[in-house]
């Protein structure tokens, strides 16, 4: 029987007639495939001693070899219908009884529990539905193959009454590449390969759906193509009766919105990528998350219109005028955002992320579910059953990382040390672990802070060990996808003991990791010290160390000192590894400008001839261009020992001019519509309250200057601009944090130049 293989792109629900069915659409090397697991049952532990006699629902109940984490006996209990869940859960509730992993998703359980992650074999007679081969109860095992997927990117163009002008798609396959505009106009007509024009919206609409359904993409991506493109079509398709169906075997698109969570899209056999959230989850940082800026930073080319004033005139003028113009700002909005995820391997990035947790594309951000899939079957294995995530109680918070407070000012040759994955480093040296906290009475290890844990019973140290492994050869392969992947999750397992929405959470775990850290900064700090260095500085996982040495032999030394220490004082090997990460030519500890004492998490400093920044202004989006630019100026000059008090006589003078109108923009986020804010409305929102915006959704960023008259958006052309405003709340605090440490301030700078003046 021929062995199939495939990567689980979408999964969902349905009631059969004798239980669950789990329904995958999985994609394999040449086609999708459709499998459906029938008779599935959903189940959840209860108490032994509890009495569970429900009558309104069916369920099964059966004595299991395992216990609650208070180490009591459970029974299962086993549901065939989806409707009985709620109602076992209100059951429960009113009968008060303790339930355990009720709120574990049966899809995700079947195939944890079968160390199924994204990717699987199958074997089992087939029948073709359609162009899909459809598989009923195949015999599954995990698999290590290979798969390409086919990406299509989305964009659409509306006009200002709320009409739908135009839908783009760029879609790549293998080394072939789809592209289409369908535009609305007074004709139906092909005017050539990639553009056709429509006489009707509905035409339009309906034809994108044919040639969506034909082209059978993977993974739908955009620019908040969830929030504003697909919500705009199915609000257009619901306006016509019509039903946005993009999935497999003409699915209908299921929006939704959850406040702090952002946009979703679920549908059959296709996966929906949105630029910006998937960008933050993978932890990149630009100035702002518009496409124009994303696509200047990461291709250097931006879009064919300007985002800021105009934009709206310009794609009326071109629907009217010039609809091929229209047409190639259309489609080249989808082609950056290809070329984007092409340069930044996302895609790669987040089947690596599915495939080492074990979730599907669309759930990859939920680090608790991913900590579950990992975690829980070998839980089991070891004789014990979870909570649910909502019954978990809050006890006292995590320390947090230890940060000393700087030395403040300049500073020549320093060095900077880094505890490789500490947190992680630290769980596989004391076993910490959510078993081992459970077995603490069978051959207990103690933290330096006396937290216990069992030395023969964990799960942690080794799921982290195998990362170790596999992300030091994904380093050895250069898979920069995989690393990045493996890095996300390891990073994870911290914030993961230490968060209530975790089923895992308990105070002792967090807690042992943090105070543990705080040893080993200190211990770290005693080590330098005793050879004579001075530590200026240190924060979480780092020490910045001034003085002379080799760093890479005081990087192994210090790993050989804490060997000894550990295993003298604490009888465990240490998994710790410190490394030289650079050094500072000359590097600067600002005072906080509250006047006490330096600021922790700022710094600026100079290697090479090239200026790094921390926390300071020049990495900051929330501040103007203009001050970002001045504080980088001011450093390279203050480093290279120039005077910087006559730099900054004329950058005043300069600003006051009018040189640098274009660069004193501020740009912030919008929470919600501006109309909204009532109680306090910043002066972000003022600003946004002037535009004349003809969009059919609010404004969610506001670019804006101020002026003598108070905020004003750039689209309003702002004139007479309050430039005391920028000297006072841009220029002067960035020039007060250096001039700080030459007894001197900007005040008697600028006061002495007004005085001469006289």
């Amino acid at each position: 029987m021929t062995i199939y293989s495939g990567f689980i792109l979408t999964t969902h629900l349905e009631q059969g007639s004798s239980g669950i069915n789990i329904v995958c659409y999985v994609r394999g090397h040449t086609k999708k495939y459709k499998l459906v697991f029938e008779n599935q049952r959903h189940v959840f532990f209860i108490p032994h001693q509890s009495d569970f006699s429900a009558y309104d629902f069916k369920f099964d109940r059966k004595e299991v070899k395992l216990s609650a984490p208070n180490k009591q006996k459970v029974d299962a209990i086993y549901l065939t219908e989806l409707s009985s869940i709620q109602k076992a859960k209100k059951y429960c509730e009113q009968k008060g009884i303790r339930t355990f992993e009720i709120d574990v998703s049966l899809t995700e359980r079947f195939f944890m529990e079968r160390f199924i992650f994204s990717q699987l074999e199958f074997q089992g007679p087939a029948n073709e539905q359609g162009d899909l081969l459809v598989f009923y109860n195949p015999e599954i095992r995990p698999s290590k193959a290979q798969f390409e997927f086919s990406v299509l990117s989305l964009d659409i163009e509306t006009g200002v009454g709320g009409e739908l002008y135009s839908i783009a798609y760029s879609m790549r396959r293998g080394g072939d590449i789809f592209e289409n505009v369908l535009m609305l106009a007074d004709q139906t007509k092909k005017v050539h390969e990639k553009l056709t024009y429509y006489p009707t919206e509905k035409s339009l609409l309906m034809d994108f759906m044919q040639e969506l359904a034909y082209l059978d993409p993977d993974f739908i991506c955009g620019w908040h193509v969830i929030g504003f493109d697909l919500n705009f079509l199915e609000n257009k398709c619901r306006s016509f009766g019509l039903k946005l169906k993009i999935g497999n075997e003409g699915d209908e698109a299921k929006l939704d919105y959850r406040q702090g969570a952002g946009h979703f899209a679920q549908m059959k056999g296709r996966v929906v990528i949105d630029g910006p959230p998937t960008l933050r989850g993978a932890f990149y940082q630009f100035s702002n998350f518009k496409l124009e800026t994303v696509a200047q930073e990461v291709l250097g080319i931006g879009k064919d219109i300007a985002s800021d004033g105009g934009k709206v005139e310009e794609i009326e003028r071109r629907f009217k005028e010039d609809k091929v113009a229209l047409a190639k700002y259309n489609l080249l909005d989808c082609t950056l955002v290809l070329d984007i995820f092409d340069k930044l391997q996302i895609v790669d990035l987040l089947k690596q992320r599915s495939l080492i947790t074990g979730l599907a594309i669309d759930r990859l951000n939920v680090s608790t579910a991913a900590f579950d899939f990992i975690y829980l079957p070998l839980f089991h294995r070891r004789g014990f059953v979870a909570s649910n995530r909502s019954e978990i109680e809050r006890e006292e918070a995590s320390s947090g990382g230890m940060v000393m407070t700087p030395v403040g000012g300049l500073h020549r040759n320093v060095m900077v040390f880094d505890f490789k994955s500490l947190y992680p480093s630290i769980i596989r040296t004391f076993n910490i672990c959510p078993l081992a906290l459970i077995e603490n009475d069978k051959n207990p290890i103690r933290t330096p802070e006396g937290f216990r844990f069992s030395q023969s019973e964990s799960i942690l140290p080794k799921i982290l060990e195998n990362l170790f492994e596999k992300r030091s050869l994904a380093k050895e392969n250069r898979n920069q996808a995989l690393s990045q992947a493996i890095k996300i999750l390891m990073n994870s397992f911290y914030g993961i003991m230490g968060s209530t929405r975790s089923r895992f959470y308990h105070a002792d775990l967090p807690q042992a990791i943090t105070t543990t850290g705080h040893y080993l900064l200190s211990s770290a700090k005693e080590f330098f010290e005793n050879r004579g260095l001075e530590v200026i500085y240190g924060d979480t996982d780092s020490l910045f160390v001034k003085g002379s040495g080799d760093p890479d032999e005081l990087a192994s030394d210090l790993d050989s000192y804490l060997l000894r220490l550990l295993k003298s004082e604490f009888q465990v090997e240490s998994k710790l590894e410190c490394e030289f990460e650079k050094k500072f030519d000359q590097l600067y500890f600002p005072m906080m400008r509250s006047g006490q004492g330096a600021a922790k998490k700022r710094y600026v400093g100079m290697i090479g001839g090239e200026v790094e920044f921390k926390g300071m202004e020049a990495v900051r989006s929330d501040w103007t261009s203009f001050a970002r630019q001045f504080q980088v100026r001011l450093y390279e000059k203050y480093f290279i020992g120039e005077d910087i008090e006559e730099f900054i006589r004329d950058e005043i003078k300069r600003l006051e001019s009018g040189s640098y109108d274009n660069e004193l923009i501020y740009t912030k986020r919008l929470s919600k519509p501006a109309h909204e804010y009532t109680k306090n409305v910043p002066v972000h929102v003022r600003a946004a309250l002037k535009v004349d915006h003809k969009g059919p959704y609010p404004l969610k960023e506001i670019s804006y200057m101020i002026t003598r008259l108070g905020p004003e958006p750039v689209q309003n052309d702002p004139k007479d601009l309050d430039y005391d405003h920028y000297i006072e709340k841009q220029l002067k605090p960035i020039a007060d944090d250096v001039l700080v440490a030459q007894n001197k301030n900007f005040d008697s700078l600028r006061l002495g130049d007004q005085l001469s003046l006289f």
